[in-house]
């Protein structure tokens, strides 16, 4: 049997392997910390990321748990100029959701858990050395017992600082900027009117505004120059002098909970899958924290890894398909990292203008873009996994609710759910199913006449396919000459 070894246990690590045991693989996920992290980290989850905890069933345990955030608002000196409203999206999710991380983990390692997969917690890795196309993988335990195990496939969801990438020989492009970030989680008295998620920018800088339950409140200020090498670690006071000089109607926060500081950074590795090792979140791309990409971004990478894989080792697919995660997933976050980039440079004055007030009023005036495209953005559901094809393939799924439940499936969240390729077409009849039909890993759904809107929301036509794959996205539309060209090239047909 296959075996694979997920280093790193946090979101994405954990969300690869809750998507490879929705396929019965076997792995062992392995974390060098002795307990889950206790500091709240990444806050942002993002509608694309709660659709993916919906292919899981776990959408509602998320949603239950966070503070759901419905609009961000930006402010230039105390005056408001941008109002992202996420009405519009193309979700059943029209909201963000603020959690703290150890949260986050904790439902995804709690649905190992029930599934009897465990985190081997205060496990190392050491090295690795390849025998005959197997890993063997050195380790240190939880007790400092070095041992040796044998592995096909090594992931590395081991962060910013990954000990696979570095043994893998792969290279970390991009640049840190030429300033820091300091931030902290503060309470608030109850009594307290705090502000919804919210930007603060003026001359000197900006100040992020993220609230969170239980009056807690995740505080974001940007700082002029590197990250000294003695990190600083801001106290109360500090914080509260921050708040008052950026909006200074909120008051004072009562009580400091954590806090920290890190660099901004534009990285991305030279590669994301080298002979039979792959890297995921962190560990292949660090972007700027404006607009909460990094842990959303690497949520998307684990599954479109993890159902390939899966489809692989179950001898559905070739490894063409598998090889699609290189490609595709370099495409999407080469979009998310020239967002940022672009975004962190208008909100801290990188870009240059004539003065600083023109930085925000002439590039905010455009207001279909800023009502539609970039809520669009920041959910997540622009960065797509094909360069530019005038289509929905590579693009997330739009939410559609069907008229009757025959195919087993309420809307189109339940279809890529349910783990398999599902093709929709109006055409009653499809030549490809027809080869595949004996597989359990592919569904044919003929559109019926009152789902016909469906039709245009994939953008096809009536004699045309669309493919949905696993991950909750589009990997094919097109005609049927086009579309058996596409199953060839990628799925084991008979």
């Amino acid at each position: 049997m296959k075996k694979i070894l997920i280093i790193g246990a946090g979101p994405v690590g954990l969300m690869t392997g809750c998507y490879l045991n929705k396929y019965n693989i076997c792995f062992d996920i392995i974390d060098k910390n002795t307990e889950s992290t206790t500091y709240s980290k990444a806050l942002t989850v993002s509608p694309a990321t709660i659709k993916a905890f919906y292919g899981l069933n776990l959408a509602d345990k998320l949603v239950k748990k966070g503070h759901q955030v419905n609009s961000v608002y930006a402010f230039y000196k105390n005056k408001r100029f941008l109002h992202i409203n996420n009405k519009y999206l193309s979700s059943c999710y029209k909201f963000h959701i603020s959690i703290p991380q150890p949260e986050t983990e904790q439902i995804l390692e709690n649905h190992l858990q029930q599934s009897g997969v465990r985190v081997k917690r205060g496990c190392k890795l050491i090295s690795w050395t390849r025998e005959k196309g197997l890993y063997k993988a050195t380790l240190l335990d939880e007790n400092g017992i070095v041992y040796t195990s044998l592995y096909d496939y090594i992931i590395g969801a081991d962060g910013a600082t990954s000990t696979v990438r570095e043994l893998a020989g792969i290279n970390f492009s991009g640049h840190n900027y030429d300033m820091h970030f300091i931030m902290a989680d503060v309470q608030f008295g109850q009594n307290k009117n705090i502000p919804v998620t919210s930007y603060y920018i003026n001359e000197n800088g900006f100040l992020i505004f993220l609230p969170m339950p239980d009056n807690m409140v995740r505080i974001v200020i940007k700082k002029d120059g590197k990250l000294p090498l003695l990190r600083p670690i801001p106290n109360l006071m500090e914080i509260n002098n921050y708040i008052s000089r950026y909006c200074n109607q909120t008051g004072e926060a009562n009580k400091l909970v954590w806090s920290s500081s890190a660099n901004f950074y534009n990285r991305i590795a030279d590669e994301n899958f080298k002979e039979n090792i792959f890297l995921v979140g962190d560990a292949f791309h660090l972007f700027s924290p404006i607009g909460g990409q990094g842990m959303n971004t690497g949520i998307q990478d684990a599954i479109n890894l993890a159902w390939k894989l899966a489809f692989y080792l179950k001898g559905v697919s070739n490894f063409e398909l598998l090889n699609t995660y290189r490609s595709q997933r370099f495409t999407a976050v080469r979009k998310v990292l020239n967002s940022t980039d672009h975004d962190t440079g208008l909100i801290a004055g990188l870009i240059p203008h004539r003065s600083v007030d023109a930085v925000y009023y002439p590039e905010f005036c455009n207001r279909d873009y800023y009502r539609h495209e970039l809520p669009h953005k920041y959910a997540g559901f622009s960065a797509s996994l094909e360069i530019s094809s005038g289509t929905m393939e590579g693009h997330h799924v739009p939410w559609f609710e069907f008229s009757s439940n025959k195919y087993g499936f309420k809307n189109t969240y339940d279809a890529f759910s349910s783990g398999k390729i599902v093709i929709f077409s109006a055409r009653k009849k499809c030549s490809v199913f027809n080869i595949m039909k004996e597989s359990e890993f592919f569904i044919f759904y003929h559109i019926e006449k009152e789902d016909t809107a469906l039709i245009m929301h994939l953008q096809i036509n009536n004699d045309e396919y669309a493919v949905l794959n696993p991950d909750g996205y589009l990997g094919f539309t097109g005609k049927e000459t086009e579309l058996i060209q596409y199953f060839s090239s990628l799925y084991n047909l008979v």
